[in-house]
């Protein structure tokens, strides 16, 4: 019996419900993310990790707002496509460009500010793409023509919603 329910879990027959899944949330007033796990509807895990996005601003003293990004269960590669499904890949996408260039920390504070909200205003990541996208290049083109960090000058322009 014990290995039937093992295979019954892991099955993904019910696939992105509670009975065995994990949730990955990102907060759009912090950048923070939230991992969440689930076995037989019950909450068995959670937890919250800070990011380069929240690492970069100060304290928030707004309450978090979290937004869904992936679910994932067992048998199963893919989630379903929330409205914030690519927002912890920007950050990583920041994350690895302050690891090609040393963002001074008003630049770190900018860039955090306008993709939050670019996040808030817009109700999804797709807002922030371009900017995430530019900033990257900026920050490629800085490290290209030996520029020694990316200056808070240096911050491309956010979109306008």
């Amino acid at each position: 019996m014990p290995t039937l329910i093992a295979m019954f879990l892991t099955s993904g027959l019910f696939q992105w419900t509670p009975l065995n899944c994990w949730h990955d949330d990102v907060d759009i007033n912090t950048g923070c993310v939230r991992h969440t796990r689930y076995l037989l509807f019950c909450k068995i895990a959670d937890h919250t990790d800070e990011t380069w996005l929240s690492s970069a601003i100060k304290e928030s003293k707004t309450a978090p707002d979290w937004r869904r990004v992936n679910t994932f269960s067992p048998g199963v590669r893919h989630s379903p496509r929330y409205r914030f499904h690519g927002a912890i890949q920007q950050i990583r996408t920041l994350e690895l460009a302050g690891e090609t260039i040393r963002f001074e920390p008003n630049a770190r504070r900018k860039v955090a500010d306008i993709l939050l909200r670019l996040w808030q205003n817009g109700e999804s990541y797709l807002d922030a793409d371009e900017f995430v996208e530019n900033v990257a290049q900026t920050a490629i083109a800085l490290q290209d023509g030996g520029a020694p960090a990316f200056r808070e000058a240096d911050v491309p322009a956010g979109k306008q919603n």
